[in-house]
């Protein structure tokens, strides 16, 4: 079966809805056992990844969201707070790849009372300072200006610098991957992907004050082929959450191990979980 027929498979078997603030929020809810909240990245769509979260289901209970075009931080903390609550969640694991390691680390600072656990797979610690703004504020200005098409293709392009594509299946991820940016996303996800950034930096929400009293154990899945990450992202981290952080090391396993390796990825990330 195609990655695309996969993927609708998977939303039509594990698909759900909620409605907050008038904006219809998709996720998927599949597996029983001790609860994971997963945060995709920046592609927008969990079920890409469903390959790997139907192996995680089989000992836990997965929920994943997709991403509507939001426009502030604080909406998407609603949409999760209002997931959760839907599918009677107490406690819980937070995790997120890449961008949505970025939300996760938001999302943690106002549930930090029910977050036994913080995975934060391929992505970097989120205390960006002001000094960030000026770049974010091009990238919203030329996702608002450019042609829609133009616009898109730029954000694929971009995220795939990021993407280690398996050769045997690279023709087919990318034809599932482009589906999904031109069919499925708009110019807004794409202003939103950069808005909702430049919200979280102006708002100063990641900050080690933030994390005082959070007791949870944090787990650091990077890979040594990600071009996204840095040797200083470990020290930052701890500095952030005022404790050691424990890494799991990838290999050459890339950004989105998630998706084109989802044997070893779980395998690892049954480490963290267990």
């Amino acid at each position: 079966m195609a990655i695309l027929e996969q993927m609708h498979c998977f939303s039509e078997r594990f698909g759900k809805r909620v409605i907050v603030d008038n904006k219809t929020w998709h996720y998927y809810r599949l597996g029983v056992g001790a609860p994971i909240l997963w945060l995709t990245g920046g592609l927008r769509r969990a079920a890409l990844g469903f390959a790997f979260m139907e192996r995680l289901a089989t000992c836990h209970c997965v929920i994943a969201p997709d991403y509507p075009p939001v426009q502030t931080i604080d909406e998407f903390i609603a949409a999760f707070d209002a997931i959760l609550q839907a599918e009677s969640i107490g406690t819980f694991t937070l995790g997120g790849q890449s961008y949505g390691g970025l939300l996760a680390q938001v999302y943690l600072v106002g549930r930090s009372k029910d977050v036994e656990r913080l995975v934060l797979s391929s992505t970097g610690p989120a205390d960006y300072g002001k000094a960030w703004l000026p770049a974010e504020y091009v990238c919203i200005a030329l996702a608002r200006l450019l042609p829609e098409k133009t616009v898109k293709n730029l954000l694929t392009g971009g995220l795939l610098k990021a993407i280690t594509l398996p050769e045997a299946e690279r023709t087919e991820w990318l034809e599932a991957i482009n589906a999904v940016m031109q069919n499925e996303l708009s110019r807004a996800d794409v202003v939103s992907h950069f808005v909702v950034a430049a919200d979280l930096i102006r708002k100063a929400i990641v900050t080690p004050d933030a994390y005082q009293n959070w007791t949870g154990r944090v787990f650091v899945l990077s890979a040594e082929n990600d071009p996204t990450q840095s040797k200083k992202d470990v020290p930052r981290y701890e500095k952030l959450f005022g404790r050691a952080v424990e890494v799991l090391n990838m290999g050459n396993m890339g950004h989105t191990a998630a998706l084109f390796n989802p044997d070893r990825y779980v395998k690892l990330l049954e480490q963290a979980l267990a």
